[in-house]
């Protein structure tokens, strides 16, 4: 499902509207937690740690989606277990943000440019450790331009990456 809501969403980029509003980060959080829990057939174990009452402004449908297509990588991207997951936020005078961090494969610094770009996936040699269209960080990027936000990555192969989510105030 969320495959197709990715792909539609690339699609239709003319008739594509937002719908923003407020959204308390702290009350999306344990569904998506729980999702993917009983999704995985991996043990994943969340860390969470927001301020009380974070708040940003954003379509909380794809707001929501966002967040699960960076816990779906991690997971997808651990190749050991458990795979553990930080969703860290905080926000300052500029910005909310929202980080998801993980103890995966992590991204050459050679590809971290192109995984953003439209069915772009990192090259595994002979190996396929996940399947993909190479649609997701592309669908992030392009709604975080869509909420006049951005995306940022740090990573390091052997030792995870961290997407952060920077949302203007």
């Amino acid at each position: 499902m969320v495959e197709q809501i990715l792909t539609l969403a690339v699609e239709n980029r003319a008739t594509f509207k937002l719908a923003p509003g407020h959204i308390k980060v702290e009350e999306l959080l344990p569904a998506l937690q729980e999702q993917h829990r009983l999704k995985s057939s991996k043990e994943v174990v969340f860390m969470v740690d927001l301020p009380k009452g974070l708040t940003l402004y954003a379509d909380r449908r794809h707001f929501y989606n966002m967040i699960s297509n960076l816990i779906e990588n991690s997971i997808k991207y651990t190749a050991t277990e458990p795979v553990r997951i930080t969703i860290k936020g905080w926000e300052d005078e500029h910005e909310v943000c929202i980080a998801v961090a993980d103890n995966g494969i992590g991204i050459d610094r050679k590809y971290q440019q192109q995984v953003f770009e439209k069915f772009f996936r990192v090259p595994q040699g002979n190996l396929h450790i996940a399947n993909g269209y190479g649609l997701g960080l592309y669908y992030i990027k392009d709604m975080m331009t869509r909420h006049h936000g951005r995306i940022s990555l740090k990573s390091q192969p052997g030792k995870g990456s961290v997407f952060t989510l920077h949302f203007n105030k």
